[in-house]
């Protein structure tokens, strides 16, 4: 891309060089695993998941997207494969894999696009799609943007922001289109970076970007990035209809956060509402009315199984009738308010008992709310919703730490607890992960303890963007994180947090003067070899003291 300063340009070609120099190598890495997979080595097929991971994502990035998109497809049907335990690669994954293998080779034998300026000589078309591989978050840089680091390309990949480089203001509708679409619901979501003199230059070029704000709303997140920080540029960013400003030179860790926090499209679990009736035709038709609302129920009809639901699923709210034969609703509510754990979870009886008296006497027992049947389903879910927020909201506030966001020390330990129960009772394998920044005193001391939280938040999100929704993140105090990987042996949480070690080693830290980078360690048990959740937890300390003991920057697993 011609606007692009030369050394970005430079260091683009020097990543797709490097790219097509190691990729015979990694073919045939690849091929051994999925030779070794099909004799029935299921470590081999999750280092081909892996492998293929790591490709479709450079491919992306280095605008080989026909590449990119055939190893996701070996990736997609690999995560096929995994999912049913001790058996090879199917074989529409050996067929898929065949596909890609060709043309890869096929693709070795032609001349590579240039990195950086012959992409802007591509349509809008080829110059997106690629970035539809890696990641739902794409930033692009319109125009020459000034102050952009040489390592950009590679800063954003390490938080799964793809760039995308387009020289044109009329390029960008098109752009826009193939990336977003016309559907509100998609998770999709794009940042403009540009310099605030693109604008000032060219006064339709505002009108163009203000046309696809009104268009794609918060899917579109708009920055200006300008050479001088003061209230003059601040005030023209605003008018221009920027939601964000970016002084020259860019901080990276600032950067990053702030395009974390305007681009976050995970959406919010739906609310977890558990029924407690013994009356099928009425749980059928409460949970029918919470299900039509976008809400998820689980449903309990012998009384003494609550604490096993409770525990195992966590709702926000209870919904009970009055009257049951073993119990009545009131005695139910009192059990569960014996146990601190769920005291803080609403329970809202729903009965045909019109006596006030009564329903007084059962709000007294610990209850939150009554509904009498029948109900209006407006105002009956309206009251759910209300009262299933403000529990999430406190959970959130009680059981998380203020800088990170991450689950404390005291709900770590907890949740560690439960899913080992968890693991045990359906079977499964589950790792615990502790993590230790190394020389985090260094960093505090000689950089401020400021700059110590951006690194501590730097880590928290990437772990948030790199683990699953289903795992579990945790501060466990000072500069240590636990992560709990439920269905993952310590072999393959190796290698996930390998992935996460090595990328955290490069993002580049910053107290707003200095730059600096930061690694760390990590100590990986797994259940069953370690039984309990104290035995869990000693042993992952044990391999995270060995790593430090080792020379830090490295994964252990403890083996007994």
């Amino acid at each position: 891309m011609k606007e692009l300063p030369e050394s970005v340009q430079n260091r683009l070609q020097e990543l797709a060089d490097t790219f097509l120099a190691r990729l015979p190598g990694d073919l045939r890495a690849l091929q051994a695993q999925i030779d070794q997979s099909q004799a029935g080595n299921q470590e081999a097929l999750r280092g081909l998941r892996l492998g293929v991971h790591r490709l479709a994502g450079s491919a992306a990035t280095f605008c080989f997207e026909q590449l990119g998109q055939e190893a996701r497809r070996v990736e997609e049907r690999v995560e096929q494969d995994l999912l049913r335990e001790d058996q090879g690669p199917s074989q529409q994954t050996v067929e898929a894999f065949d596909a890609f293998l060709a043309m890869a080779r096929e693709m070795l034998s032609e001349e590579p696009c240039a990195a950086g300026e012959d992409r802007a000589d591509q349509t809008p078309q080829e110059a997106a799609s690629p970035v539809e591989v890696e990641t739902n978050r794409v930033v692009v840089l319109l125009g020459s943007v000034p102050g952009i680091p040489e390592d950009f390309a590679e800063q954003m990949a390490v938080f799964r922001f793809a760039l995308l480089l387009v020289p044109e203001i009329d390029l960008l509708p098109e752009v826009c289109g193939l990336r977003l679409g016309d559907c509100p619901d998609t998770c999709r979501t794009m940042a403009v970076v540009a310099s605030l003199e693109y604008f000032s230059e060219d006064v339709r070029r505002l009108q163009v970007i203000s046309r696809l704000q009104k268009r794609y709303d918060q899917r579109l997140v708009f920055a200006l990035v300008g050479k001088n920080d003061d209230f003059s540029s601040r005030l023209r960013s605003v008018r221009y209809g920027a939601s964000m400003f970016l002084p020259v030179p860019l901080e990276m860790a600032s950067f990053v956060e702030r395009l974390d926090s305007a681009m976050r499209s995970d959406r919010e679990d739906p609310y977890h509402i558990l029924i407690i009736d013994d009356d099928p035709e009425q749980v059928s038709d409460t949970a029918l009315i919470l299900q039509e609302a976008g809400m998820v129920t689980s449903v309990v009809t012998d009384p003494s199984n609550i604490f096993r639901v409770l525990v195992e699923y966590r709702p926000e709210l209870i919904v009970m009738d009055m009257y049951m034969p073993e119990c009545t609703g009131a005695e139910l509510t009192r059990i569960i308010r014996q146990n601190e754990s769920f005291v803080g979870v609403p329970i809202l009886y729903l009965s045909v008992e019109q006596d006030t008296g009564k329903q007084i006497e059962a709000l007294c027992s610990g209850g939150d709310g009554f509904f009498v049947k029948p109900v209006i389903p407006e105002h009956f879910v309206t009251s759910i919703r209300v009262r299933a927020s403000r529990t999430r909201a406190m959970r959130f506030y009680m059981e998380r730490d203020s800088l990170t966001g991450l689950l404390n020390h005291t709900n770590l330990k907890e949740h560690l607890h439960q899913e080992v129960q968890r693991a045990r009772r359906i079977g499964l394998s589950l790792t615990f992960v502790m993590i230790d920044l190394d020389h985090f005193k260094e960093v505090n001391d000689r950089y401020g303890h400021l700059a110590g939280d951006r690194v501590l938040k730097s880590l928290s999100r990437l772990l948030r963007e790199r683990l699953r929704r289903s795992d579990t993140i945790g501060r466990y105090g000072g500069e240590e994180f636990g992560v709990i990987l439920f269905d993952t042996d310590a072999s393959w949480a190796e290698t996930i947090m390998e992935e996460i070690r090595q990328d955290f080693s490069i993002l580049r830290q910053s107290d707003g003067s200095r730059e600096f980078m930061v690694t760390l360690s990590c100590g990986i048990a797994d259940f069953p070899r370690f039984s309990s959740a104290a035995a869990l937890n000693e042993a992952a300390d044990r391999a995270l003291y060995l790593a430090k003991e080792k020379g830090r920057n490295r994964t252990m697993i403890a083996r007994t």
